[in-house]
Order: C-alpha cells, then structure tokens, then sequence
C-alpha cells in the first residue's frame, strides 16, 4: 500500500503508455475560432463537443451515427478502445475494495487496527468518491476503536505505535483535525527521543539560538502574517504545550539533572500549566501578551529544571509556530546554510539523486546529466556505504547531503556497492546545474539529452516541468521553439508532480502561452501597498500552439499558477487530479540583523483570474485547481507509471533499480520541520527551490522507509507486540496487477487526437479520408 495525503511532497510523473497520438488545441484567443467552438448542426460537432466535455461515453455512443469513411471508423475505434480501458479500470476497483473491505475485517477480528486501517484506506481510494467510506458503520467502527488504542499506547509511552494509527487515521479521514495534532504530539516524542538517544548530538541544530531571535520573529508575524487575526492565543497555547512534553520525555530525563528531579520538574510542569490555563482563560491575547508568556516561561525554566536556554526556546518557538500555517518557520543559524543550498537551481557537489530504500541504505536513483559522478559511472542502483571511509549506517539522507557535498574543488571518496561488489570512487566537485525542464525520455543517440517527442509524426510534444527555477523558463521556451520548428501542433506540457519554485518564474511561463493583457494571477496580503496584479505585457511567443496541460494532487503553488491561469483563460485543456492547495506567498526576513537567521513567514495569497484563492486550509470547502476532465488515479495505478518514469530517467545502465510495491507501505515518524526525505547531493524546496529531477523516495509521500515494519502480510496484535502463538500470520496477497499505463495521459492524448483531426475543416465529415487519416499506434 502507497498512501497518499495532502501532505505529501510531489513527485514527477510520467506517462509509461500512450493510447493516443495527436494534441487538441485548447480554446484560444476570444477572436479566434475553434474547430469545437463550431455550431453544433450535425454528430461531427456533437461529438466532438461531447470529447471537449470529456463525456467520452457519450461520444463513443454518438460516433455510432458518424459517416461512414475511414475517418469515422478510426474516431469510433480509439472512443471504444478507451471506453473498455475505462470499463476495466473500474471492474479492476470494484474488484480491489471488495478484497480490501475484506481483508479490513479479517484485521479487525484480529484487533490490529493499525493494518486494518491501512486496508480501509486501500478500499477508499477504490471508490469514485473515497470520503464515502466513512459513512460505513464497520469504519466508524474501526475509527472508534483505533482512537481507544492510540490512547493506551500513548499511557505506555509507546509513541512511534500510537503515532503510526493517527497517521492512517489522518488518511481516512483527511478533514478530521484531531488526528493531526494527536499526531504531532505523537511526532514530538519520537523526535525528542532520537535528539537524545545516547551519543546523540543533540546541541548541534540548536546552536545559538537566542530567546531575542523568538522575540523578533512574533513582532515580524504580527506585522506581516498575511491573516490579521494572527492566533496569538493559540501560539502562547502551543508554545506551553510543547513545554509540556519536553518535561514528560523519558529521553531528555536522561541527559538533564533538572529533569531528573521529581520535585523540580513536577515544579516546572505545575507553573507552566497555571500559566497555560491563564492565557486559555483570556478572551484575547495580542503579540504583547504572547511574547511575554513564552518569556515568562523561560524564567520558569530557570527558577526550576535549568535547561539550557536554547533548547527552551527552540522548542517553544516550534509549539508556537504549529499554530500559524505550515509554511511559517525560524530557519535557525544551524539550519540556514542548508536552506540557503535549498533555494538555489544549483549547487556544488558531485551530481546524483539519492534516497533511503527499505533496507536503510542510501542508493542512487540516477547520476545527473554533465556531472563528476556520470562522468565517473555511477550507475543508478549503486548502494553508498561509507563516505570518505566512514560508514552511513544510521545516517540521514540530510546529513548524507552535508558529508558528500563540499566547497568546488575539493574531492570525496565513495564506496559503492554493484550486487556482490565493492569499490571505491573518489569525485571531484564541481557546480551542478539541476534539470527542470525534461521529455518523454532519454535520447538513444545521447542519452544525455531527452526526447521531447510523444509522437513525432503527428506533431505532439511533451515537456515536463519538475519545478520553476531561474532557468526554467529559458529552457522551456528554447524546447518549444526548436519543437515548433521541428514541425510540432500541438504541446502536452506536464506539471503533475512539480512542488512549485519561483514565482517570477511561474509568471514568465504562462505569458509564453498566453496573448497580450491577459491576467495571470493576482495577490492580496497584509499591506495594501503589497497587492499586485500580474498581466502578461505582450503576446507570448506560443499563443497558437495547441495546448493542453496535466496536473496532480502533488502540483503546488507555481504549478497551480499556470494551470490555474492556462484554464482560467480558457487557453488550453487542464486534465488529471485536483491541485495541492497552496496558494501562499512566502518572504524571507532576516532576524535582528543576523544574516544566520530568518523567518519564512507567509505574508499573501495567489488568487487566479477568477478571482477566487484555493489554498487548502483546514476548514477549506474547496481547494486546488480542477481541472477541466478529471482524472483521478488510484495508487496502483500511480506506482505503476512511477516506477518506468524513474527507469526512464535513469541516466546511463541502470545497476539494480529495485523498486518494490509493497516497500511503498510504511511511514517514516518524521517531524514537518526536519524534512528528512529523499534528495539530491543538491537541494529542493519550494517558492524559490529546485527539486534533482528522479530524487524520489519509494513512496508516495516523500519520506524514506524504514525497514523491519510490521506489513500487511504480517501479524501484529493490538498492543504492536508479535503473537504468533496466539495469532498466527495470515496471508492477505495485493498483487499490483494494473497495467504500465498512464490513464491521465491517455485521456489527454484522445481527447487531443479526436479534436486534431478537425483542426482546419469546417467539418471532419467533408474530409477525404486519404488525407485525414492518422496512423494508429498501439
């Protein structure tokens, strides 16, 4: 099982299997004429009026009564061939939630929640509409049940089994905010326990933080937080809160005299809730009040348990800012280098993706293009034991970036297993550019560079875009206008897994699409004097180039941008899943002067050119860019073309590219500020960042696995305890047995086709069929 939530950090999606061939042109200029724009006066027109509804069904049983020709014969096999895909994508769903509901009881009666929750949540994402489980009576049940659990895992202090059913609970039901900060309490636990496990490090990222860096940052949030009611209240709450479950850590326990003291931590705890019962009791709480309760807490901290003053503060600061948006945060001076690395669209190191795989070991996704590590043969697969002679056993994949990384020039050493090898190859540093800007696949003749052809003889392009850096858009339009030249129609531009970037960025693509004075987006904060409204300033250089654009759950902020404006502009065809949601503008400014430190602070909103902002807030009823035909996948259905996009963006021989379905199922107790996915030897982030083009983690929600989790082919009882006595292992077999195909790339390439065939005729049924017909590619 493969969870996906909004959450999840996008990962870059390609097509693996084409049903059709031609691109239709998205409605263009209000002046101009569509061949679909015809009047409808005979089943040509209704047809294909139906086709641009994405009412395909309803096309197919139109294109019955077409004139008979070649045409029409080819028009009515690829609506069939796509209606009976359609029909066994379906009979493959329903088939799938009545194994999972099944497999779901059998869990139930066994009393393992976790994995009966897992099962549910397979059996949701079955249905057309997932949210609809939630009205079953066995899974208000489970739900019931699972929450009862958590609370007595949490009584024993076992954290990482109670956070682990809130996550899944949290999945279920994504519009339930207990869960999430259930969760967080959860995360909290774990995250203070690997700080303080012995040998740890713990000082290291709270390195000189000083309470006058917190106090700076609350009088920047009252001033530029782009909601004016900032939930003070609910900051000093969280802060004291967070407190709270510092001083009940069994692990800081062990490392602070102060906390080994009964009398003195049971001093703390009392005087930090009379202090959190007074500020729930105020009915309003300004910054004032807010920075002088966390302050008084510090006093607290220093009349009783003594913990050094950095590690309060970080640990109130990051209470405080869960209550504002996820995209607020102190970058610390331990941790801005690295963010610094993050917002650039390149970096000094030796070039290759990587990520944790279910063994815990760092491999390679690929070697990037142009750099020391392809240069010296790295080969995706490769396993990375030991850097400089030191092993990585236990080691994070950030702090792997920080060892393989270097100043430009230097040189480090890997060692690299290939199956039963081992070798040494020591690279040489150097500035690597990252790739944003990519095609349907690597070129046979230089696999260095790609083929931006779907379907070279009918003139369709394809493009990828994984994030919008500072050479994003330069790159695409050179892509675009050597395609045009090559004689390209029509272009499937594919945002679908593309966290966002820069918003310059975003703005300057759209206006390559878009005519003269059309609006692209607007945004609305804090200060008046800060709104803007962003108007393309000249025609763009392909405003007649048919246009059609896919998007997913995981295409976010600068992503939205441009579908948002492609759609609202009726410029071109959206198609795919609903957008992430994030519709947020973040500033840097630094703090107290310090150029160590600063504060990530939402300051705005993006609103398209409808005039409506879609960010997914907590209580939001609607979020994202819809697309105009959705299509929304189910998760086999998603690892399936991600697992041949990745072999496809390999660069050079592929060593041992294992990538398992069912390694795709665990979480990783992860804290939203640590950020320890997979990565690059390079950055990722967004508004402002690039992500390595193939640095993706093995599931579906941007973290590394860990190994040795209970499965759904193992047996856990209720209390995460093996019972093999008692409950012996039964099998529950999920053989992903969808095809390699890419239903949202299909969609889009019919729908594009059928419309093609119209493109200069007044109508398809005056067409000769020696000149319109399209060869057929299966």
């Amino acid at each position: 099982m493969s969870f996906t939530s909004a959450r999840a950090t996008g990962l870059r999606r390609l097509s693996v299997w084409v049903l059709a061939l031609v691109i239709l042109p998205g409605p263009g200029r209000a002046d101009e004429r569509s061949p679909l724009d015809a009047p409808a006066g005979d089943a040509w027109d209704r047809m294909l009026k139906l086709v641009r509804g994405g009412e395909f069904d309803a096309a197919r049983d139109l294109s019955r009564s077409l004139p008979d020709g070649a045409v029409s014969d080819h028009v009515r096999q690829w609506l069939a061939e796509y209606s009976n895909q359609q029909a066994e994508r379906e009979r493959l769903n329903r088939e799938d939630y009545d194994k999972y509901v099944r497999y779901a009881h059998e869990r139930i009666e066994r009393k393992e929640y976790e994995l009966a929750l897992r099962w549910a949540i397979q059996a949701s994402d079955n249905l057309q509409t997932p949210a609809a489980i939630l009205q079953e009576p066995w899974v208000v049940s489970l739900i019931s049940a699972a929450m009862d659990e958590g609370a007595r895992l949490r009584s024993q202090g076992k954290w990482e089994d109670a956070w682990k059913l809130y996550y899944y609970l949290g999945i279920l039901d994504e519009r339930e905010p207990r869960y999430e900060k259930l969760e967080r309490e959860c995360i909290t636990h774990i995250r203070l326990d690997r700080m303080f496990e012995e040998g740890g490090k713990w000082d290291e990222p709270i390195r000189d933080i000083k309470w006058r860096m917190a106090e700076v940052a609350l009088g920047y949030v009252s001033r530029f937080y782009h909601d004016e009611q900032v939930p003070f209240r609910r900051m000093a709450e969280s802060g004291l809160e967070q407190l709270l479950i510092l001083a009940d850590s069994a692990s800081a326990r062990n490392v602070f005299d102060g906390l080994k003291s009964d009398v003195d931590r049971a001093a703390f705890r009392n005087r930090i809730q009379y202090k959190l019962d007074e500020v729930s009791a105020q009915r309003e709480v300004d910054v004032r009040a807010c920075t002088q309760v966390l302050h008084r807490a510090l006093d607290i901290n220093a009349e009783t348990i003594n913990l050094p003053e950095s590690l309060v503060v970080s640990e109130m600061t990051r209470g405080a800012f869960d209550a504002l948006d996820d995209f607020t945060s102190i970058i610390w001076p331990a941790e801005f280098p690295e963010f610094s690395k993050h917002t650039q669209g390149d970096f000094v190191g030796v070039g290759i993706s990587i990520f944790k795989n279910v063994k815990a070991e760092i491999e390679v996704v690929t070697p990037l293009a142009f750099t020391p590590a392809y240069e010296a043969g790295v080969q995706a697969g490769d396993i990375i034991t030991h850097v400089d002679g030191k092993p990585l056993k236990g080691i994070s994949i950030n702090t792997t970036v920080d060892i393989i990384t270097g100043p430009e020039g230097t040189s480090v050493t890997l060692t690299m297993r290939r199956g039963d090898r081992s070798f040494d190859v020591t690279l040489t540093r150097k500035r690597v550019v990252i790739e944003t800007v990519t095609g349907i696949q690597r070129r046979e003749d230089d696999p260095q560079q790609w083929n931006y052809w779907i379907d070279r003889e009918n003139g369709v392009g394809y493009v990828r875009v994984s994030s919008f850096a500072r050479n994003t858009v330069d790159i695409l339009k050179r892509v675009v206008s050597d395609l045009r030249r090559e004689g390209m129609k029509g272009l499937v531009l594919d945002l679908r897994g593309n966290p966002g970037g820069l918003l310059d960025s975003a703005e300057q693509m759209a206006s390559l699409f878009l005519s003269r004075n059309m609006k692209v987006h607007s945004i609305k904060g804090r200060n008046p004097q800060d709104d803007k409204e962003y108007f393309t300033r000249d025609d763009g250089p392909f405003t007649n180039v048919p246009l059609t654009v896919l998007v997913d759950e995981s295409s976010a902020s600068a992503s939205e941008i441009v579908s948002g404006a492609i759609r609202d502009n009726r410029r071109g065809t959206v198609i795919g899943a609903r957008t992430f949601g994030k519709f947020s503008v973040q500033n840097l400014i630094p703090i107290n002067n310090n150029p160590d430190a600063a504060l990530k602070i939402t300051t705005a909103r993006y609103y398209l050119p409808s005039g409506v902002s879609l960010h997914r807030d907590p209580d939001s009823p609607n979020w994202g860019v819809n697309p105009n035909i959705p299509v929304r996948l189910v998760r086999k259905e998603k690892t399936k073309y991600l697992q041949v996009q990745r072999r496809r963006d390999v660069l050079g021989p592929l060593a041992d590219l294992d990538i398992d379905d069912e390694a795709e199922n665990e979480p990783v107790a992860i804290d939203p500020a640590d950020g320890d996915g997979s990565a690059g030897d390079g950055g990722a982030g967004d508004e402002g960042g690039a992500v390595p083009d193939g640095a993706v983690a093995p599931n579906d929600e941007g973290e590394d696995v860990k190994s040795g989790e209970p499965t759904a082919e193992g047996s856990m009882a209720g209390d995460g305890e093996p019972k093999e006595a008692a409950l012996p292992q039964i099998e529950q077999p999920d053989e992903n047995d969808r095809p390699q195909a890419d239903p949202q790339l299909d969609t889009a390439m019919l729908f594009m086709r059928i419309a093609l065939l119209a493109e200069g005729k007044q109508t398809l049924a005056a067409a000769q069929p020696d000149k319109t017909e399209a060869p057929v590619k299966k």
